[in-house]
């Protein structure tokens, strides 16, 4: 008898398209407390959650692909799972964009090594502010006009002691 992987048991569930709202969706649910604390790590003074990330997709997906979780609860964790990782790798991506200019760049006369210039402006969890110089503001723009998600990722990750370096920019 043939052993079935835990991701092909139930049936199959097509794809999902992850359309602008339901990505929004999916943060919002992110972001809750009970999600939040597995996913992004506690608060000072907070308790630690007993549950898996994939119980957390899980629970993220009855939410918001109620449907999809009633045939198949252990693809919609996985698929909720690869949306939010795909997520957050992308605002890592742009985050870097943020925290250096002359990424790529190389000067002829020093070899093959990129020149990069580190900016040292903080940008709150909120995003920029008053006191965050126009280039900062501009390539901030620049970003959330591309990634329109990055300004909730920000306020998400850039708190987390793991991302400390992303507020850093």
């Amino acid at each position: 008898m043939a052993r079935r992987s835990k991701k092909s048991a139930g049936p199959p569930i097509g794809d999902i398209e992850w359309t602008t709202p339901l990505t929004w969706l999916l943060l919002a649910q992110a972001k809750k407390a009970e999600n939040r604390k597995t996913l992004l790590g506690k608060k000072k003074d907070e308790n630690t959650s007993k549950d898996t990330k994939i119980a957390v997709f899980k629970r993220i997906g009855s939410v918001i692909l109620a449907d999809l979780y009633a045939i198949n609860p252990d693809a919609v964790g996985d698929r909720v799972k690869k949306r939010f990782d795909y997520l957050v790798n992308r605002y890592k991506h742009h985050a870097r964009w943020l925290r250096t200019t002359g990424e790529g760049l190389q000067d002829d006369n020093l070899g093959d090594e990129p020149d990069e210039e580190h900016f040292n402006h903080y940008v709150p969890t909120s995003g920029p502010d008053d006191s965050t110089p126009t280039h900062i503001k501009s390539i901030w723009d620049e970003i959330v006009s591309k990634f329109p998600f990055f300004p909730e990722l920000h306020c998400m990750l850039s708190a987390r002691p793991m991302q400390g370096e992303v507020s850093q920019l």
